[in-house]
């Protein structure tokens, strides 16, 4: 029996593969999913945890110096609109993010740096158990470079 040949077929409607919207727990705020799952990250590879941490840090604070909008004052949701056209900031915009494993965080409106890739290659290097050619992610690049550099 060939397990997981009609996996996308069954779920591709479903959250299992994360397309359709997101499922925190209803006990949670956006901003505590978010944290929680910047934590849950950090068991297994704290160095990717800080690498996401740094580049939050920077998104939030480039919405303070450019909008004015303090941490404290991040909306959990904003309209779908207007997070899907990347113009505004909500703690589900980030938990979103971090679900979809997007090292570069594009979602979040960053581009892909020599830093970032640099960063990227010693994580391979040095966590190749979490980041090899089986990790999740539906970043082009970012296949292309774990491809590359897994051998």
């Amino acid at each position: 029996m060939l397990i997981g040949v009609n996996f996308g077929n069954i779920y591709c409607k479903s959250t299992a593969l994360g397309n359709i919207k997101s499922c925190k727990p209803e006990f949670m705020s956006w901003q505590e999913y978010t944290v929680f799952l910047l934590e849950s990250i950090g068991i297994y590879n704290w160095d990717l945890m800080m690498h996401y941490y740094r580049k939050i840090k920077k998104f939030i604070y480039w919405y303070k110096n450019k909008y004015g909008v303090p941490e404290d004052q991040i909306p959990d949701t904003a309209e779908h609109k207007l997070e899907n056209q990347k113009k505004v900031i909500s703690w589900r915009r980030i938990a979103r993010a971090l679900e979809k494993n997007d090292f570069y965080l594009k979602r979040l409106s960053f581009a892909q740096t020599k830093n970032d890739d640099k960063e990227l290659l010693e994580l391979i290097h040095k966590w190749d158990n979490l980041l090899t050619r089986k990790t999740k992610t539906d970043d082009k690049t970012l296949q292309k470079i774990i491809l590359k550099n897994c051998n």
